[in-house]
């Protein structure tokens, strides 16, 4: 075979490689065509600037199978506290705490099935006691109140248990599930699209990680 020949072969080979691991490292994390990346940061109309500075700089793009997509910006430390919380995923979290900003490009719907209108809101975490009046409304009594974002501009403010209802009765309920890898995106053996973050906490060297459900809703 001419020298020629066989130089401009591996040539041609040497750029199909490298072509091939450019596309590799461009490629967000994905999974059965679910895909999480990280976004720029938080600049949405009507974000007051407490609110951009208590998020961290970057956000999450999500993108489901069906094309459904939400951007997601986390609490750049959250407050955590150990206490005694039966059941809860996530006892170090306080009831209202500021947990993220969502913007739903495309609307959703909560856990209870209802819609939710295309919009921003903001997340705050809300443990939910599993006693007489609340048995069986989820396997997991951790859930974030979705509040439209100009009801609640100030992340900082603190919130009753009865302010946090019926403010987030305009918009939805959203539970929270185990976490599986980081910025990954999964379904469980209940159907339930989950997507997994792991957020910086306010003590030193400390992360809370954390899995919100992003499809999928009650049965009863």
């Amino acid at each position: 075979m001419p020298v020629n020949v066989r130089y401009s072969r591996k040539v041609y080979l040497l750029i199909v490689i490298i072509s091939f691991l450019a596309c590799s490292l461009a490629t967000p994390a994905f999974a059965g065509g679910r895909t999480v990346e990280r976004t720029a940061a938080l600049a949405l109309p009507g974000s007051s600037d407490t609110l951009r500075h208590s998020v961290e700089d970057k956000g999450y793009r999500v993108v489901l199978d069906d094309g459904w997509t939400a951007e997601f910006w986390f609490a750049r430390a959250l407050a955590t506290t150990a206490k005694d919380s039966p059941g809860a995923l996530y006892p170090e979290l306080n009831n209202g705490e500021f947990v993220a900003v969502v913007n739903f490009a495309k609307g959703s719907s909560d856990y209870r099935g209802q819609p939710i209108p295309v919009g921003t809101y903001t997340l705050r975490y809300q443990y939910l006691p599993q006693d007489a009046n609340h048995m069986g409304v989820s396997p997991n009594p951790d859930f974030l109140l979705a509040i439209p974002l100009a009801a609640d501009p100030d992340p900082t403010r603190q919130l009753s248990f009865k302010t946090l209802v019926s403010l987030s009765a305009k918009a939805a309920v959203i539970a929270m599930a185990p976490a599986t890898a980081p910025s990954s995106v999964a379904r469980d053996d209940q159907g339930m699209t989950i997507l997994s973050v792991e957020v910086p906490a306010s003590a030193p060297g400390k992360t809370e990680k954390f899995g919100i459900v992003l499809k999928g809703q009650a049965t009863q």
